[in-house]
């Protein structure tokens, strides 16, 4: 049995109002608001890789917090 299959009978002996709220979960994870958060990552990701090629300067630790205290 796979991995999905499993899940779908877990699902399907879950009560009515718990099933629906778990579509609900599922659809709102996927929805466009929420996908700021893995473009942000995936960017941050990009970085580390240029960094690591020497295309992008290194921020130190200074650099870093005299950035958030300029934020404040």
């Amino acid at each position: 049995m796979s991995t999905a299959q499993i899940i779908y009978e877990q699902y399907k002996v879950l009560p009515k109002r718990v099933r629906k709220e778990l579509k609900e979960l599922i659809i709102r994870e996927e929805e466009p608001e929420n996908q700021p958060l893995l473009a942000q990552i995936g960017q941050g990701l990009n970085e580390v890789k240029l960094i690591r090629e020497g295309k992008l300067p290194r921020k130190t630790f200074a650099d870093l917090k005299r950035e958030m205290s300029d934020a404040k």
